[in-house]
């Protein structure tokens, strides 16, 4: 939560400074035409504070899904298949800024087209904020589709012991749902805000630009299906491997109770249906999800179909 008001904040004291900075060297009026616009009509004070927060609690929750699996499975296990190559790219700083500058790049050639309608400085302000905004999407996008990659990557591990009895995973889909939700969010703020805002569009193109004010909304749905459902798919089979395992040990320890063989078994077949009952209870049902993604993408476009 903390985090949540610091990206508002955050956003907030950066649409005052460069209000302040147009105050100080072109006026009052170019610094009121800057905030309006900042505030209101392009939604950045919101948006910005949206990604900016999601980065935030991104990056201080992102070794909590390295500890979580390490914690659970040993070095020799993790060796075996490709967990250390997706870690390594997860924490890499020089792909975090590759893909911010290739993010920003497509940023500045988009809002370049579109043209905000503002003066030079007050323009130049707002590119920056729009900027920081795909930057900081690249960011927790990266992180996302490394953390699924990890978890995908332990599926090869051959699970010896029960995990789903501790939950011993259970944070990281936490950490993966609050980021992706909230990347989401941003999206439908970012695009609808900008969709409806009276951009100059006196390029060559016109109004041709406005389709790429949809970027986002585009990868909205698969970014939710791949950094969302997907890793909680791999925690539904490595769990469900743990129930297997369980069942085992049960069905060894039942050998020297004195049952019969009928009663063993309805005994067994009882504990698996109330493990697997809670496991699916616990993730839910990945496809659960899918609506959500499609009525955002809606809302996303409604703009569009209105048009």
């Amino acid at each position: 939560m903390f985090q949540a008001f610091l990206g508002l904040a955050l956003s907030l004291g950066a649409g005052l400074a460069g209000a302040g900075l147009l105050y100080v060297i072109s006026g009052d009026v170019e610094a009121q035409q800057f905030l309006t616009k900042y505030i209101a009509e392009f939604g950045t004070l919101v948006s910005l504070g949206t990604i900016a927060s999601t980065a935030l609690i991104v990056w201080r929750s992102q070794n909590v899904i390295c500890n979580t699996i390490e914690a659970a499975f040993d070095a020799n296990e993790l060796s075996a298949t490709s967990y250390f190559e997706h870690r390594t790219r997860f924490y890499s700083k020089r792909r975090t800024v590759q893909f911010a500058t290739e993010m920003i790049i497509i940023a500045f050639i988009i809002f370049r087209v579109c043209h905000f309608p503002l003066d030079p400085g007050g323009e130049a302000l707002m590119m920056v904020a729009v900027c920081a905004q795909y930057a900081l999407a690249s960011y927790v996008g990266r992180k996302l589709r490394y953390a699924s990659m990890m978890l995908q990557s332990l599926l090869k591990i051959d699970v010896k012991r029960n995990l789903f009895h501790s939950r011993a995973l259970d944070d990281i889909n936490t950490a993966v749902h609050v980021a992706s939700t909230l990347t989401m969010v941003w999206v439908y703020v970012h695009v609808r805000a900008n969709y409806t805002a009276r951009f100059a569009y006196d390029t060559p193109i016109g109004n041709s630009a406005k389709v790429f004010l949809l970027l986002p909304a585009v990868l909205a749905v698969p970014v939710l299906l791949m950094f969302n459902l997907f890793p909680r798919e791999a925690l539904r089979r490595i769990y469900s491997k743990s129930i297997d395992v369980e069942l085992r040990q049960v069905q060894r320890r039942l050998r020297s109770e004195s049952l019969n063989a009928l009663e063993k078994r309805l005994f067994l077949l009882e504990f698996n249906k109330t493990c697997r009952d809670e496991l699916r209870h616990s993730l839910q049902l990945t496809l659960g999800d899918l609506p959500i993604a499609i009525t955002i993408f809606i809302m996303v476009i409604e703009p569009v179909i209105k048009s």
